[in-house]
């Protein structure tokens, strides 16, 4: 047998796994992203922006704090043995350190609403801090469902997770308790979202972390630390933008969180569902380069096609989507939807390359990258306040394409592939962008009848537009996510 034939061989290829993987956290996302954006929807008419803003201020460190919750140990769990002992040690790992950041979090409440000029925040803020250690309690099962790529269990307790936080959220929304049914809505998610995972788990994990030895522990946090550190860099970069627009009042962080939600619903979670499945997959890969190599570029074929094409259509039919979806109360939101919506694009073209970085073994090149990046990030946003929120969504726009270039060429280095070996698998998404934004546009400037009525009709123009291109120039890349769509077999 081949290199090749044993690569699709069935049940080994990376495609195969992958998409199966990616199904069923297509169907999660379907399910649990669409109960969060409906529930979004419906909040939205509930409650006023300043109530959206009050928790975003409040989240604001609970996010940063979550990021890290686990120390890094779920990613940790994936790349190194999962022994019983080692199983124990990312468990008393993980509690310790989601304790601790929930502490911190609940003392660090009023400094955060002195700093915000909000008093609610402090309530707010030391509730939401319970769901700091309950995510890191669940990380550890997370972590062996998704390295045993056990995708479909892992996704019937998102969908659960989502059902449950929107229903309570919803519930108490009506009830009148404003802000707060956010927040308690978000707590109540996570709690089913762990006692769910238990279940999930095919067989008991080894959890007596009262037991956990120094060699385990060792290991556990060599690999953690520098990928908790690279996650919390990250997450700086991607939500600093909230504490800049916080500075600028509750209002304008309501209308800032809302006019993100939907790019990053729409656009930035399909990188994380779709992460979810390749860094697994990268990491089996590791020992045969020219097998990571392909898996790579066909993934960053994919993400791209899909991201730019998506945020180019939601930036061209931004202001159809904002009323008809949100109500006309948010309208003042349009513009930095437009810009959030090329950012989400933007992203698309980076996404990947950090999993690259983790699966051989690097983490601590997502570190360094993500300080020189937090570097020039932090005095661009203050900057782009002066213009409002369009003025901040637009500096996290100009700083995610100047460091796409960048994380790519590294991911490329390591990889050793070429330049033109990436640019001819991104084409097709450019490509593809093109058909839709223009679709999109001409269709909402110039067709006739009401706003609905044309929104439905870009949707359906530019999705079509998008089929097309997609069809002549990235049949792989259809294969590779339905196979009947494509000629030949995908060789990843």
């Amino acid at each position: 047998m081949t290199t090749d034939e044993t690569l699709e061989a069935p049940a080994t290829g990376l495609v195969k796994k992958g998409r199966s993987g990616a199904l069923w956290q297509g169907l999660a996302f379907l399910t649990g992203k669409g109960l969060v954006a409906l529930t979004t929807i419906i909040l939205a008419r509930l409650l006023a922006p300043r109530e959206f803003g009050l928790v975003a201020m409040a989240m604001v460190f609970i996010t940063f704090a979550d990021a890290i919750g686990d120390a890094g140990v779920a990613q940790a769990l994936i790349y190194l043995k999962r022994t019983p002992a080692m199983i124990r040690a990312a468990v008393a790992i993980a509690l310790a350190s989601g304790a601790f950041l929930a502490g911190a979090s609940v003392a660090i409440a009023p400094l955060v609403a002195s700093y915000f000029d909000e008093p609610r925040v402090v309530l707010l803020m030391r509730v939401l801090a319970l769901v700091i250690l309950v995510n890191a309690a669940g990380s550890v099962f997370e972590a062996l469902l998704r390295a045993n790529l056990q995708f479909s269990r892992w996704s019937i307790a998102v969908s659960i997770r989502a059902v449950v936080a929107g229903a309570v959220s919803i519930g108490l929304a009506l009830a009148g308790i404003g802000a707060m049914s956010l927040v308690i809505g978000t707590l109540a998610g996570s709690l089913v979202y762990v006692g769910v995972l238990t279940l999930m788990l095919r067989s008991r994990p080894d959890v007596r972390f009262w037991r956990a030895r120094r060699p385990e522990l060792s290991a556990v946090v060599r690999y953690g630390i520098p990928v908790a550190a690279a996650v919390l860099l990250s997450r700086l970069i991607f939500d600093l933008d909230y504490v800049v627009v916080g500075s600028l009042g509750a209002v304008e962080l309501g209308l800032y969180t809302l006019a993100f939600k939907l790019p990053e619903l729409a656009i930035i979670q399909i990188f994380f569902v779709i992460s979810s499945v390749t860094y697994p997959l990268y990491t089996r890969a590791n020992a045969d380069p020219e097998r990571l190599r392909r898996g790579y570029l066909l993934s960053m074929r994919i993400q791209s096609l899909y991201g730019l094409a998506a945020g180019i259509g939601l930036a061209a039919t931004a202001p159809l989507v904002v009323p008809i979806v949100l109500g006309r109360q948010w309208n003042d939101a349009v513009p930095a939807m437009v810009v959030l919506s090329l950012y989400a694009a933007i992203r698309s073209l980076s996404a990947g390359a950090n999993d690259v970085y983790k699966a051989l073994g690097r983490p601590a090149l997502s570190v360094w990258i993500s300080l020189a990046r937090l570097t020039l990030l932090v005095p661009a946003l203050i900057y782009g306040a002066r213009w409002g929120i369009v003025g901040v969504a637009t500096a996290q726009a100009v700083m995610a394409a100047l460091f796409a270039l960048l994380m790519q060429g590294v991911a490329l280095r390591v990889l050793s592939l070429r330049w033109r070996s990436f640019l001819r698998a991104v084409l097709p998404a450019f490509l593809s962008a093109a058909a839709v934004g223009s679709t999109a546009w001409l269709t909402v400037r110039f067709l006739p009848g009401s706003d609905l009525l044309v929104l439905v009709v870009a949707i359906i123009a530019a999705g079509l537009a998008c089929a097309i291109v997609a069809a002549l120039t990235a049949r792989d890349a259809l294969d590779a996510v339905v196979p009947r769509l494509g000629r030949g077999r995908s060789r990843a």
